[in-house]
């Protein structure tokens, strides 16, 4: 009889400590609470409908290795809720959301000690037809509630965070870490951001990222640019401690500066739904007026050793760059601190990724780096390049590009899109020259050779670009508006 009781004793213990970590998202609910609710289908649920509290359980520390797998991010492999891996744009009930402001509640089916909870979002750019992977998402959370390794003040707590602007479907990722134990419970929610009204910030002219920590004595400053000059020359923000050093401290303090700073020049933050803008804890953008001349700002970090982080210096950047058959060719160079990593990417008015190439720089210092974004309509783009040092210190510019039309309007054919299939060019070949929308044939004779030589660090034969272009080739004039 003894022996039962302490068989009973032990099976308690073991469920009750099965269940102290448990919990899932209930406003805006989660993937795995949809479900619960029936707002999803039972079939793609299956039985996670009946045990939301019990997905997603994985070693802690997204993103980092060796937790929830790609593809798997949902589930992190478990097979209770193996089918809420599955990923298309209309598959997932939704939750209505705007940015700026918003509350996100957890219930706990029994408290536990917690060291924080966290908040991603997918990318602008996201494929929401793609199994969900790291890539998908901005790996700088926007929200961080540190839980100071105490149980929670109830079975339900909500969260006061500033969500990101994004448009249309998104998903939002979020991992609560409990203290004491090595795993944490990560959790989707599915929202779908609704029309905002329009803001009298609508061009983004760069980026604050908390990508790091700083350090006490650390500074972070700041350079605007026009077409000709410089807006308040520049802007010196100090470290005083490492506390204030934090990533989501440091860029939130930045965003608040910069906007006391460059008054109606500038907007720093977050853009909410009545299109207002306000500094938060996570990346901020940054915003000029519709009419504004500022083409670029320029976030560089300084440590207190007095090293920069890495040097960046781009070269001449078009106002202006013409689309030939809904593409868009041009260069991006410049120098960089040797053994750095250089970015260029172009994005689209809505924050969709046209194109990026990557170069990690070699001991001249120099860099190029050829963007060629395809579909691409005209209009307002932005350009960012950003340097990452070896020990991951980064400086970032961004520079606003217009996209227009082939700019000739001509009525030149071409057979080829320059450089592509420059195997194939011989004497008489046609090429069309994305960088300046005009047509160039290549030169009979023994000159025809060289219209097959190119390189990005060689393009001495480029057709209307290179130095000796005319040595190769001819020019037959503008090309026939694309439709």
């Amino acid at each position: 009889m003894k022996f039962s009781k302490i068989a009973l004793a032990i099976t308690t213990l073991l469920v009750s400590g099965s269940v102290l970590a448990h919990g899932y998202i209930s406003s805006p609910p989660s993937r795995d609470t949809m479900c619960q609710l029936g707002m999803n289908k039972g079939e793609l649920c299956s039985n996670a409908q009946y045990e939301p509290q019990s997905v997603g359980e994985s070693p802690k520390g997204f993103p980092a290795v060796g937790t929830p797998p790609d593809g798997k991010l949902v589930s992190t492999g478990k097979a209770l809720g193996a089918n809420l891996d599955a990923q298309t744009a209309e598959m997932w009930k939704k939750n209505k959301m705007t940015s700026g402001e918003n509350d996100f509640s957890w219930h706990f089916t029994a408290l536990h000690k917690t060291k924080n909870w966290k908040y991603f979002i997918t990318k602008p750019d996201w494929n929401p037809n793609k199994p969900l992977t790291r890539d998908a998402f901005d790996l700088v959370p926007f929200c961080t509630v540190e839980g100071n390794q105490q149980l929670p003040d109830a079975a339900d707590v909500t969260h006061k965070c500033v969500v990101p602007e994004r448009s249309g479907y998104h998903v939002i990722y979020s991992s609560w870490e409990v203290s004491d134990t090595a795993n944490s419970f990560y959790k989707a929610i599915d929202v779908e951001f609704e029309d905002t009204v329009v803001s009298p910030w609508p061009n983004k002219v760069g980026e604050v990222k908390a990508y790091q920590d700083l350090k006490a004595g650390d500074s972070v400053s700041t350079r605007v640019f026009m077409p000709e000059e410089n807006v308040n020359e520049s802007m010196t923000m100090k470290i005083n401690s490492d506390a204030e050093g934090k990533a989501h401290a440091w860029a939130k303090k930045l965003a608040e500066k910069m906007n006391k700073h460059y008054g109606e020049d500038l907007r720093v933050g977050v853009k909410n739904a009545e299109g207002e803008v306000a500094p938060s804890a996570s990346n901020n953008v940054i915003y000029a007026k519709k009419d504004s001349k500022i083409t670029g700002v320029e976030i560089e970090v300084v440590s207190n050793e007095g090293l920069i982080q890495t040097k960046l210096e781009v070269d001449d950047v078009k106002k202006e760059y013409p689309i030939n058959n809904q593409t868009v060719t041009f260069d991006v160079t410049g120098t960089s601190s040797p053994k750095s990593e250089v970015t260029a990417s172009l994005y689209t008015k809505g924050q969709k990724q046209a194109d990026s190439k990557q170069q990690i720089v070699d001991e001249s210092g120099k860099f190029d780096l050829a963007i060629e974004g395809t579909k691409v309509k005209p209009g307002e783009h932005t350009l960012v390049v950003i340097s990452k040092s070896p020990k991951g210190l980064m400086k970032q510019q961004t520079f606003k590009v217009n996209l227009t039309e082939n700019a000739g309007g001509g009525e030149s054919e071409a057979e080829f899109t320059y450089p592509k299939d420059i195997g194939k060019y011989v004497g008489g070949t046609t090429v069309l020259q994305p960088k300046n929308g005009k047509v160039y044939q290549c030169k009979d004779g023994a000159v025809a050779g060289w219209c097959k030589i190119y390189s990005q660090s060689a393009n001495h034969y480029e057709p209307g670009v290179g130095s000796n272009w005319q040595d190769a080739w001819t020019e037959v004039g503008a090309a026939k508006k694309s439709h």
